[in-house]
């Protein structure tokens, strides 16, 4: 399907060459290995962002605070404020 194509412009020589010998390092098309390291980027996003939010929920559990977050909740506060006010 026309839909499913997609083309990627501009490429740096020296990135393609690198998929192509990842490609064929790891018996896939081109095409094959740069869908697979899109998808594992984001895979590897995903996580990332999971572990930070994770953190956070422990420290917040733990009752732990890390530095500056108290001033910085505050300065927040008033910027609302005033932009409620305005």
């Amino acid at each position: 399907m026309a839909s499913d194509l997609l083309q990627i412009k501009g490429c740096k020589p020296v990135l393609k060459s690198r998929l192509a010998a990842s490609a064929e390092k790891n018996n896939r098309s081109l095409n094959q290995e740069a869908l697979e390291r899109l998808e594992r980027s984001f895979e590897l996003e995903d996580a990332l962002i999971s572990n930070r939010e994770q953190k956070w929920i422990d420290e917040a559990l733990a009752g732990v605070m890390r530095p500056g977050s108290v001033a910085r909740l505050r300065q927040i506060a008033a910027k609302s404020r005033r932009a409620a006010a305005a």
